[in-house]
């Protein structure tokens, strides 16, 4: 065996730095991290806290509620079964609208009816609330200010009034249209008229309309009378007709009612 000699073998290789390494992995993690936030909190926004869209169960609730919807133009469950008319006109400048606040928080106007106004596209626009199924709904909504209320939110219809004549019972219609007395108006329809009528008639009571009496023909034949009417439908000039049905059962009855057109 030989001493001193030289030992050879396999030397230890340096080992390489991760430096670098974690630098990589930190900058890649801070990336995913920055979409993230962006995606959660900006778009589209899954991070968010939703807005509140669906809570009636209170006048304060809803018109909270139907402003949140407004801005995210996510209202369409909070109406009634039966509203105004403008209303749906009102939707087309919803869709249009940039956001929404609430100004003036809700507020009772009549027995059961609420009010409350909110401003969007700059705009003030004013909410009527009446309950409904399930909870409080909005009957009408009108561009520049608060709807008026009604004197009741009963829609039974009225008993029958002893009239004798269609002119007479044309006359009574139109005055109840005039006062918004939903079971006023009803108490004076025709049995069979169709529903669309009956719905027709509280649509144009909801929003504010006013009728005179331009005109009445007698058609003494058809056993009919047409009353031709001047109005204001939510300050709209409008025309009217009214057609009553003379030996209807019970006696005169209104069988027909066009609310913006002669």
């Amino acid at each position: 065996m030989t001493y001193g000699q030289p030992h050879y073998g396999y030397e230890a290789r340096a080992k390489k730095s991760k430096t670098w390494l974690w630098i990589t992995l930190t900058l890649v993690l801070v990336l995913i991290a920055g979409s993230v936030a962006f995606t959660g909190f900006v778009t589209p926004g899954f991070f968010k806290t939703k807005a509140d869209t669906t809570s009636r169960a209170t006048p304060e609730q809803l018109s909270q509620s139907f402003v949140n919807g407004v801005a995210e133009n996510r209202a369409s469950q909070l109406w009634c079964a039966i509203r105004s008319k403008r209303s749906y006109a009102f939707e087309q400048l919803m869709g249009a609208s940039e956001g929404a606040q609430l100004s003036t928080p809700a507020h009772q106007r009549a027995a059961q009816e609420y009010s409350a106004a909110f401003t969007t596209g700059g705009q003030t626009v004013g909410i009527a609330m009446i309950p409904g199924e399930g909870g409080w709904c909005v009957r009408d909504a009108k561009v520049g200010g608060e709807p008026e209320p009604l004197p009741s939110v009963e829609t039974r219809p009225a008993p029958r009034p002893d009239v004798k004549t269609g002119e007479e019972a044309g006359t009574k219609f139109v005055d109840a249209i005039n006062e918004r007395d939903i079971p006023a108006a009803l108490s004076v329809l025709c049995e069979k008229v169709p529903d669309t009528t009956r719905d027709g008639v509280q649509q144009i009571i909801h929003g504010e309309a006013r009728y005179t009496v331009a005109k009445t023909d007698v058609l003494t034949t058809a056993k009919q009378t047409i009353l031709h009417l001047d109005g204001l439908i939510d300050g709209v000039q409008a025309p009217g007709r009214v057609e009553t049905s003379d030996d209807g059962d019970g006696g005169p009855c209104v069988s027909s009612f066009a609310p913006d057109s002669d």
